[in-house]
């Protein structure tokens, strides 16, 4: 059942469409309560829907669907707030779920970023303050976080509520290498800052190697990626040109060049084939390892997809082009399901949890969907 709930009233509120009506059932302890309101068409009566849906959202209601199915809306809604365009990030731990929400200015100026902490069910646990603003990468490793605050990487600690920064731990020096990375897989996480590549596992930090960037038009290029099993780091610091590294140990196994122009992420498909993201451009494509060419699939039925998000696990990718999504089955190349992502203007980020698809949107949303 489709409702909105607030857990600290105790309110619960069902809203429909009937015809021209728009149908509100408010529900608190024994008391139940039903409006009726007439518009001029079906359409207006939808709109206001979708408004008060959202307004409901925003006074702290969460949105719950139980019995949400795949290409359908969310089964889950939660108003975040504090969307900042380029840092939407979030993980997750067992049954608990940290998203980055940047609170603007306190008093005197000091940032006050916070990562909030949510349970399954999307109630608000609690509020986390960051030591420093603008998480761009939050993944999970481990039992722990690895978060990259505005460059420098921090290791978050849920259990003891600390955070530890790296920086000072590996008497990592600053230079003029600002871009930065964090991948996960397998219980591995990889990260780089200040030209240096780290490898974290089982609470043990190890120096990998290292990564000079190239820039154009004055962006430093850098993406990289895990494959699932954790043995290679895919690695792009320079235009048409990718590397692949023993994640191990920093060996280089391969490098790649083809045009296929400037990179702001890659992801494994599988240990032959990457999936490629082409910065500004947002065209994807797909190259295969071992001859360094692009290749084409059957999911890609033109030369390329335009892709403003996307993410791939367990066979499945999900391409999401603005608030438009698509899941398709890698293997036969069939589109599983289409549907809309609610609240997203420009940008969201997208990562699978748990089989289901999460999105942190820029209208301040954070969502579950049926995949």
């Amino acid at each position: 059942m489709r409702e909105l709930v607030n857990f600290d009233s105790g309110e619960r509120l069902r809203l429909s469409v009937e015809g021209n009506d728009l149908v509100s059932v408010s529900q608190k302890g024994a008391k139940t309560k039903q409006s009726k309101k007439e518009f001029a068409s079906e359409t207006e009566a939808k709109k206001a829907c979708v408004k008060k849906e959202w307004e409901s959202l925003k006074k702290g209601f969460i949105l719950q669907d139980s019995e949400a199915k795949a290409g359908e809306p969310p089964c889950l809604h939660v108003y975040i707030g504090g969307g900042y365009t380029g840092a939407l990030s979030f993980a997750s731990i067992k049954d608990e779920i940290y998203v980055y929400k940047s609170g603007g200015q306190k008093d005197g100026g000091k940032p006050s970023d916070l990562l909030v902490k949510l349970d399954r069910s999307g109630v608000i646990k609690e509020q986390i303050s960051l030591p420093k603003p603008l998480a761009w990468h939050t993944e999970r490793a481990g039992k722990n976080l690895l978060l990259d605050l505005d460059h420098v990487i921090y290791i978050f600690e849920p259990k003891e509520a600390k955070f530890r920064e790296i920086l000072a731990e590996q008497n990592v020096k600053k230079s003029s290498e600002i871009a930065s990375f964090i991948c996960t897989s397998n219980n591995v996480a990889v990260f780089g800052m200040f030209g240096q590549i780290f490898t974290f596992c089982e609470g043990k930090i190890s120096k990998l190697g290292e990564y000079k960037c190239s820039a154009k038009n004055h962006v430093p290029i850098l993406c990289a990626a895990l494959s699932a099993d954790a043995s290679m780091l895919a690695l792009c610091t320079k235009e048409n040109e990718l590397q692949i590294l023993n994640a191990k140990n920093g060996e280089i196994l391969s490098e790649l060049r083809a045009e296929f122009g400037m990179l702001d992420k890659i992801c494994f498909l599988d240990n032959e084939t990457l999936l490629l993201r082409q910065h500004l451009e947002n065209k994807l494509f797909c190259l295969d390892i071992k001859s360094a060419k692009v290749t084409k699939q059957p999911w890609i039925n033109d030369e390329y997809l335009r892709a403003s998000e996307f993410c791939a696990e367990a066979g499945k990718l999900v391409v999401i082009d603005q608030s438009r999504g698509y899941v398709t089955d890698l293997k036969s190349g069939d589109t599983m399901a289409e549907f809309t992502l609610d609240h997203v203007v420009k940008s969201c980020e997208a990562k699978f949890i748990d089989g289901k698809l999460a999105v942190r949107t820029d209208y301040g949303c954070f969502s579950l969907y049926e995949i």
